[in-house]
């Protein structure tokens, strides 16, 4: 086998390239210089610079939301591993797979400790959200425990896993064998498992025997690919359908069969389905809070309801409630050999259950529409939602942030493609969105993307606005301005109080101009058609201020009460 010399941080470049991994996000920082020369010098490797760590973490995760691939971000010593670490929450929260490398001071100053500045335990401070990590000790390891990385992040339930290197060993040389370096991905890592077939016969037959059969969709159906085969199990079967936040766009929502997402984003028609159905196919689904309709997630589910769960993970097979059947499968393979089981026979179903969940789901929808015909002013929240999905086509790429603003946004921006529409429930995390729309952007120039966000919400990450302007990415940013963290304030008032929650006299706008993008502050929902051809024309990075009044969501009830104890 062929042996080279070759530094540290070459070596790492090399074998993440081998394996398909090109883009990293940083801050350019000290203790990773080996690192960036390695960057600026390989041709193969896209670094994109951000204004705050959070932000490369964010962008990181993106890419595998958006686009199923595998990104790094970087983290400095210290402080940069600390900032890195808050934005891989969403991606540990959401099971999105990410790689992290963060640095450390020289092994000889920080085992023990010296006092260093900037020294923090990252092994240790990043394993609770992790996959899985590791510290390089020793530089001629670094193929093997990228490999393993790898493997750990993209293997079965995927997540966010981490390489610490400390700065003497990314500075080190070491001998490499070449076929290491340059070993692709599925050299060292395995097929997801298919399901054993009499087990699908098994669920094929219990959803064929039901009279009120409930599909639910989440994320995982969206990683595996299994959209298309999913629609096609649900017309076969005349089954409805309710997805995730996760599984936002696994069946288009003007399907009929569709009910929207589960829980308090769906509305009522969501909660008749997984009261009433006897049978419940929930396909990479993990019961979370956003599925509850009306407090915490208890799932025990109705007495005469039978639970099929497939998942990737054995572990999320039982894990909020009882099962009649779990499978550890992937998702498209096992949505595959369903269908050829559900076209051998008719299906039985109850269809004044099928006519009642299409009138609540109807009816919702109209509710909803009464709100977006307020024309008074400061702007309702439904009627900008409304003016802005109605430009939105069905292959822009859509970021919802911030909590109520994404409420309303989503009820008027319909996902009716595969990843077009991004969510960011785990976590929660405010200011995920103006990142994850550069990162889609970036791994989607042709489209257009939105980010869609609240005031408050724009604070956390507004510097990302110059690393729009440097890169180029012509994003359009819509704030729904309220002038304060509006569901919070709501909950103040309640007690009597206001306290932290005023944000009146900002200009959004103003501010987004002097990072050199097009801004401009709007009153109306006629206004918001003019402002995005001007924005799209102007070729910039481009954000509209539009002013709007706090008005609560019909939801907003069951939200407070689904994260109660």
């Amino acid at each position: 086998m062929a042996q080279i010399e070759l530094a540290a941080a070459d070596a790492l470049v090399r074998t993440l390239g081998a394996a398909g991994v090109s883009r990293y996000y940083g801050l350019a920082s000290g203790k990773l210089a080996p690192l960036y020369r390695a960057l600026a010098t390989i041709d193969t490797a896209h670094y994109t610079g951000v204004r705050h760590e959070a932000a490369a973490a964010f962008m990181a995760t993106a890419i595998f939301a958006g686009a199923g691939e595998l990104a790094v971000c970087l983290g400095e010593t210290g402080p940069g591993g600390l900032n890195l670490l808050s934005g891989l929450g969403g991606a540990a929260a959401n099971n999105l797979a990410v790689l992290a490398i963060t640095s450390s001071n020289d092994q000889a100053l920080t085992r023990p400790d010296t006092g260093v500045f900037s020294s923090t335990d990252n092994l240790s401070l990043f394993a609770p959200l992790m996959k899985w990590n590791a510290r390089v000790h020793d530089p001629a390891r670094i193929p093997e425990l990228v490999r393993t990385a790898l493997r750990a992040a993209l293997s079965g339930r995927p997540g966010p896993v981490q390489l610490d290197i400390p700065a003497d060993v990314l500075a080190a040389t070491a001998h490499y064998d070449e076929a290491e370096l340059d070993a692709r991905r599925s050299d060292f890592i395995a097929r997801s498992p298919t399901a054993l077939p009499e087990a699908i016969a098994v669920a094929a037959k219990m959803m064929k025997a039901a009279r009120r059969p409930l599909i639910i969709a989440g994320g995982g159906v969206i990683r595996a690919g299994g959209a298309e085969m999913l629609v096609r199990c649900a017309e076969r079967l005349g089954a409805p359908v309710i997805t995730t936040q996760m599984g936002t766009g696994a069946i288009p929502d003007d399907a009929p069969l569709c009910l929207g997402q589960g829980g308090l984003l769906g509305g009522p028609s969501s909660r008749l389905a997984l009261e009433e159905a006897d049978v419940v196919l929930a396909l990479g689904c993990r019961f979370s809070s956003w599925m509850a309709m009306d407090g915490p997630p208890i799932w025990a589910g109705p007495a005469h309801q039978a639970l099929i769960q497939v998942d990737i993970d054995p572990l999320m097979i039982g894990a909020r409630r009882s099962l009649a059947l779990g499978i550890v499968a992937d998702l498209r393979c096992t949505l595959e050999v369903l269908h050829e089981f559900f076209a051998q026979t008719t299906q039985d179903n109850d269809p004044e259950w099928l006519s009642r969940l299409a009138g609540a789901r109807a009816q919702y929808r109209a509710a909803l529409s009464v709100h977006a015909e307020d024309t008074s002013v400061p702007m309702h929240p439904a009627a900008l939602a409304r003016a802005i999905g109605a430009q939105i086509g069905p292959s822009d790429l859509v970021v919802f942030d911030g909590g109520h603003t994404s409420f309303w946004s989503h009820d008027f921006t319909p996902a009716l493609e595969p990843r077009t529409r991004f969510h960011e429930p785990g976590m929660s995390h405010l200011g995920f969105g103006l990142p994850w729309a550069l990162a889609l952007k970036q791994s989607a120039p042709e489209r257009n993307v939105f980010c869609i966000t609240g005031d408050g919400t724009m604070g956390f990450t507004l510097q990302e606005l110059d690393t729009a302007r440097r890169e180029g990415l012509n994003i359009i940013v819509v704030v729904h301005n309220n002038a304060r963290f509006g569901v919070i304030a709501a909950r103040q008032a309640r007690d009597g109080i206001a306290l932290g929650t005023d944000l009146s006299d900002t200009d959004y706008a103003a501010i987004a101009r002097a990072f050199g993008c097009h801004a401009e502050l709007i009153t109306q929902p006629e206004e918001v058609l003019p402002a995005l051809d001007r924005a799209r024309a102007s070729g910039l990075p481009a954000l509209i201020d539009a002013r709007v009044r706090f008005e609560p969501h019909p939801m907003l009830p069951v939200f407070g009460r689904s994260s109660q104890g």
